[in-house]
């Protein structure tokens, strides 16, 4: 009787170097020179100084359009908010904000998202003509 026959059992077949190689193995055609259950590492002595990491290259920062004097100012007196910004100053909810937009009483701009926005001085004025009709 075959010796490697004996060791591996049925579903086992020698491979051209004498290891035995099972049939799952060969069906799913992985072939590899190295003997099974061992991997190779690289040595860690030999490392190579002439492939440094890669850095991320340096973004710059673009300014849009530069802003007056004025502009600065005015942007900084009165900035603009976000709905739920409105909504805490107004004391109401985000709900009652978006009625109000839509139907013409608070103005607001919408942002190329849709988003809207109030400026603090139509809040400021609004807040004062709610508190004049309770």
């Amino acid at each position: 009787m075959n010796k490697t026959s004996t060791v591996a059992g049925a579903g086992a077949t020698p491979t051209s170097d004498g290891r035995l190689r099972s049939a799952s193995l060969l069906r799913a055609g992985t072939r590899s020179s190295a003997p099974t259950g061992t991997t190779t590492k690289p040595d860690k002595s030999a490392s190579s100084p002439t492939n440094p990491p890669a850095t991320p290259p340096i973004k710059k920062r673009v300014r849009l359009k530069p802003e007056s004097r004025d502009q600065l100012l005015e942007r900084l007196r009165n900035p603009q908010l976000s709905l739920h910004e409105a909504s805490i100053l107004l004391r109401v909810s985000r709900a009652t904000v978006r009625r109000y937009a839509d139907a013409g009483r608070l103005q607001c701009l919408r942002t190329p998202g849709g988003q809207r926005r109030f400026y603090l001085r139509d809040i400021e004025t609004f807040y004062r003509q709610l508190k004049m009709r309770r």
